[in-house]
């Protein structure tokens, strides 16, 4: 009963985790961590959007978060600009109202996470589960590469974005991704001692990589 966790870079990953599940009949865990832990915490699961790794380039949880905290400082009749120390005291009691929120949500996904892990045989991809699971013998940490710029011509090309928008993209992504990790896990993601391999999604096909991860863990 093994676990195996999938992480990756925007436009690196591709589609690798449902080749893979497919492949070993394992079941596929990814959004369903979000949709889930929404539940629990009885919200959309849009609303916890902002405080998840996935930024899809398209504005990303710290945008988020920083437009949500203006919004609610602005209707608690505090200047935005956040300049003025008479304000200081108000804004750290938003700010850990908004940092309980999202520790909240850690929490809740992370035992959604164990759940499904319990199950066995599963694929885990993302959302610090490489930390998470990084003390679990029977959990296998595979981290999926692939050069930056070729990165931002496949999503360039599957968003059918110009490539100067779908670099700004890709680094936005990039920078959000390794903040969060940090944030939330203390780890810096891209390092390899966290991985029990590293492949090269440039160089070699998804099926490739698939059958290697599978030859590995068989």
């Amino acid at each position: 009963m093994s676990i195996i966790t999938l992480t990756g870079h925007l436009g690196s990953i591709g589609d690798i985790p449902k080749l893979l599940a497919s492949h070993l009949n394992y079941r596929l865990i990814d959004r369903e961590l979000l949709i889930e832990s929404a539940q629990m915490l009885g919200l959309d699961d849009t609303e916890l959007e902002q405080f998840d790794e996935r930024t899809k380039g398209l504005g990303g949880p710290l945008s988020n978060f920083l437009k949500n905290f203006i919004e609610k400082s602005s209707l608690a009749g505090i200047d935005p600009s956040g300049l003025e120390a008479t304000f200081a005291s108000s804004y750290a009691d938003t700010a850990r109202g908004f940092q309980s929120d999202d520790l909240l949500y850690i929490d809740t996904m992370t035992e959604v996470m164990k759940g499904y892990a319990l199950e066995g045989n599963v694929i885990i991809v993302g959302r610090g589960s490489q930390a998470i699971f990084s003390d679990e013998p029977s959990a296998y940490h595979f981290r999926i590469v692939c050069d930056p710029e070729e990165r931002i011509k496949r999503f360039a090309n599957n968003e059918n974005l110009d490539l100067n928008e779908a670099r700004k993209r890709v680094n936005d992504s990039d920078n959000q991704r390794e903040i969060w990790h940090k944030k939330y896990f203390g780890i810096d993601y891209r390092s390899p001692y966290l991985y029990r391999m590293v492949l090269n999604s440039e160089f070699s096909s998804d099926q490739k990589i698939v059958q290697t991860i599978a030859s590995f863990i068989e």
